[in-house]
């Protein structure tokens, strides 16, 4: 299913479990989190601004917070821009009270400038990604989050520049379908204008990550909603990317890290802490 961006009523039961390519779990300790957010994280970002990508196009970039490993949060699609949807989260908020943590619009979205009017692919979007971090001086090691259709963008950008990224967590992210077709969802075509991003849903990301997934060498936290948009079998998906992954599940909706902030923060603050 389309990964769409809306948030559910959370759950009140939190299970966590740990699995391995192979599909067995075993229980996993509760990460530490900074229980206590700086108060004025949100006040003055600590960079905001637009960087050039190439082409005469420039994207929106917000960050807040201090510190190394710099986490870079995807949203998904559609949506109003990565800066609008996660700022002011408690989220970003526990993130950002350990380290710095970067949301940024992508081409046709927010403050960003509009996409080429072509069919986007998953190359463009990340080379656009790897384009801004190196305009804005981003500190690597990055460890990247992407939410529902953002988790297909933060796999490859892994998988595309492994030297960069030190760890990958995907957020309710559902596994991509070959079955998955324009004349069921016409609105995700690339000139459709509900899709200003003008990405090639289905056969760029869906159809082609079902059928190629990537991998990677960085830890990779695949983390599956109680109340999600699939299940964790399906979430399953993802662990062979890497050989260091483990699945956790965590209550709350498709928008598991505003249902359920502290600890969906809590799995980004592992990979962190562990680098």
């Amino acid at each position: 299913m389309i990964r769409t961006v809306g948030v559910l009523a959370a759950a009140t039961v939190l299970v966590t479990a740990c699995s391995s390519p192979r599909g067995d779990s075993t229980p996993v300790a509760e990460p530490a989190a900074d229980p206590s957010p700086s108060l004025d994280l949100f006040g003055e970002p600590a960079v905001d601004g637009r960087f050039a990508v190439g082409d005469g196009r420039e994207l929106a970039l917000r960050c807040w917070g201090a510190g190394t490993p710099t986490v870079v949060l995807e949203t998904g699609h559609p949506n109003p821009g990565g800066i609008q949807d996660f700022e002011g989260s408690s989220f970003v908020g526990e993130i950002g009270a350990r380290t710095r943590v970067c949301a940024y619009d992508r081409a046709g979205t927010g403050l960003s400038d509009a996409a080429p009017s072509r069919p986007r692919s998953a190359d463009d979007v990340i080379r656009d990604l790897h384009a801004l971090l190196t305009a804005s001086e981003a500190d690597q090691p990055y460890v990247l989050v992407g939410a529902s259709f953002g988790g297909m963008i933060v796999t490859y950008y892994a998988a595309q520049y492994p030297d960069q990224v030190a760890g990958v967590v995907l957020l309710d992210v559902p596994a991509p379908s070959e079955e998955l077709t324009l004349k069921e969802i016409p609105e995700v075509a690339w000139d459709h204008p509900a899709n200003p991003e003008h990405v090639d849903v289905i056969p760029e990301f869906e159809g082609r990550f079902a059928r190629e997934p990537v991998s990677f060498d960085a830890p990779l936290v695949v983390v599956t909603a109680t109340e999600g948009q699939s299940s964790v079998e399906d979430q399953r998906f993802w662990l062979p990317l890497s050989p260091d992954a483990r699945q956790v599940e965590l209550s709350g909706g498709h928008d598991v890290w505003a249902d359920n902030p502290e600890e969906a923060a809590a799995q980004v603050l592992v990979l962190v802490e562990a680098t």
